[in-house]
């Protein structure tokens, strides 16, 4: 699946998907609200290299309407990615990556839950780095300019 990320202006962007078979579907997003987000999502499924994340359901073929419908129940895994991606948001906000990994594995403890295999100090930092990059690149793309990604991404 190609993820196509465009900025229609500084407030707002457009996210496309384009299907292996060829489907599209795309949506207008407020990039404040969304952007970090979805890009932590796409970091976090693509360096623990995940199908049970956002991503993931989108590339075997759920469409962004069912995806967002906050209705549906979570399942445990797309629970444990949402947890992590929740998480990361505070290791930008100055937390450690161990400070992170173990207070998640203490509230999955808590909870009765295991927490992700590779869920990590290394991952947390390939996912820091990873985010660093599409950040760079999403502010050096112009009004008007897309971002292209592709997930899964294809194997080196």
């Amino acid at each position: 699946m190609i993820v196509i990320l465009t900025k229609v202006s500084d407030d707002r962007h457009s996210l496309e998907l384009v299907h292996d078979g060829g489907s599209r579907e795309r949506v207008v997003c407020e990039t404040r609200s969304y952007l970090v987000h979805d890009l932590l999502h796409y970091a976090v499924e693509a360096e623990a290299r995940i199908a049970s994340g956002f991503w993931g359901r989108l590339a075997a073929g759920a469409t962004l309407a069912e995806m967002n419908d906050r209705t549906r129940p979570m399942d445990d895994a797309m629970a444990a990615v949402e947890q992590v991606v929740g998480a990361l948001s505070g290791v930008t906000k100055g937390r450690s990556a161990g400070e992170l990994v173990s207070g998640i594995r203490r509230f999955s403890a808590s909870v009765g839950a295991a927490s992700p295999e590779w869920l990590t100090e290394p991952f947390v930092a390939a996912v820091e780095e990873r985010m660093r990059r599409l950040l760079g690149r999403w502010n050096a793309t112009p009004r008007g300019g897309r971002m292209e990604l592709r997930f899964p991404e294809p194997q080196e």
